[in-house]
């Protein structure tokens, strides 16, 4: 399986201000839901994809498809447009998908009931804990970064990282995220692309295998 690597933004400028040491820091490799869209401007760290909200006093509102909240932010708390959320109310329990954040409300593209209710907002971007699958992903050996002067450019080199579904499947998972946990906001490096949503049978596996992040 061919697949496509994005670096964040937010990892470019980590890295350009000596946040992130690539020989030295622990980076972590986890699996993201089926139809993720990586935005390599918003999804800067770990928490925009396992947000989890403050419980507040939720507004949602049909018309306007909107979910309001008179205290706390959203933003903040890491959520960002495409997240996949659910909430911890009886009418409105989700999945929505997010189509715009402010501070105090989410807009989402599925139809919402009328309804006043103290909750939780979750999103649901990494795949649930289960099966072969464990939340926080697999830590990635890293050989120290060399340079490769004919190909004229540094290079880093991880281990390959395999998953077993036990029990039930893996996913459907439609790629996954490498991200930082030595710097403070958990940085994400950046998104591996499948190309196409990836369901793990029973007893078999997921490979991820000669990876490489070259800098030239």
């Amino acid at each position: 399986m061919a697949y496509v690597f994005t670096a964040s933004n937010h990892f470019k400028y980590m890295l350009a201000t000596q946040q992130v040491d690539l020989d030295t820091d622990a980076l972590y490799i986890a699996l993201v839901r089926d139809g993720f869209v990586f935005n390599k401007d918003t999804h800067a760290t770990y928490l925009n994809i396992t947000a989890v909200s403050a419980a507040a006093t939720m507004i949602f509102s049909a018309g306007s498809k909107t979910i309001t909240r008179p205290t706390g932010n959203f933003v903040t708390e890491g959520f960002v447009v495409g997240n996949r959320i659910t909430t911890s109310t009886a009418l409105n329990p989700g999945p929505f998908t997010i189509t715009a954040v402010t501070a105090l409300e989410l807009t989402v593209s599925e139809t919402v009931v009328n309804e006043t209710a103290g909750c939780v907002v979750t999103c649901h971007d990494e795949l649930p804990n289960g099966f072969g699958y464990t939340t926080g992903g697999e830590l990635l050996v890293v050989t120290p970064l060399f340079e490769d002067d004919g190909d004229n450019r540094a290079e880093l080199a991880f281990n390959d990282v395999v998953w077993t579904a036990t029990g039930g499947p893996i996913g459907p998972t439609s790629g996954a995220i490498i991200f930082d946990s030595s710097t403070g906001d958990l940085t994400i490096v950046g998104h591996l692309d499948f190309g196409a949503d990836q369901l793990i049978a029973d007893g078999l596996t997921l490979g991820i295998t000669d990876n490489e992040l070259r800098h030239s």
